[in-house]
């Protein structure tokens, strides 16, 4: 596991920042979707709700790698990651159900990732830069 850099954790809690999560289907196809619930646990895990989530559950059971992509105008980080494993309960799992269900929105689970490495996607010369 690898740290994620103060600015990138920073732009995760940046409710105007814009986060997906891609995975691998089955043919090693990428699919892609944005997620509310997408954030940082600690400074070298990611997480997201299950809401909705159908192909990526399914994806993740097949293949635990997976991308997530933080982005707020020309700045830009993408996070590899290893699915760690699907929390049903306990503290992190009753948080994230408590924000679902003010948005009346149906939490099966809290997928945990191990943070492998970080990139600088920003629309600058450090593009494609490694930096954790």
């Amino acid at each position: 596991m690898v740290a994620i850099p103060e600015n990138v954790l920073a732009l995760l809690k940046d409710p105007e920042a814009k986060k997906t999560i891609s995975t691998v289907c089955p043919g090693n196809r990428p699919h892609t979707v944005t997620a509310g619930t997408i954030g940082a646990v600690g400074d070298s895990q990611m997480m997201v709700g299950e809401i909705l989530m159908k192909r990526t559950a399914q994806n993740l059971a097949k293949n635990p790698n997976a991308s997530f992509a933080v982005f707020k105008g020309t700045e830009a980080y993408e996070i590899h990651c290893v699915c760690k494993e699907q929390v049903k309960s306990g503290p992190l799992y009753d948080g994230v159900k408590a924000v679902c269900d003010k948005m009346n929105l149906p939490l099966s689970s809290v997928f945990v990732f191990d943070v492998i490495s970080v990139y600088n996607q920003s629309a600058s010369m450090e593009a494609g830069k490694k930096i954790a």
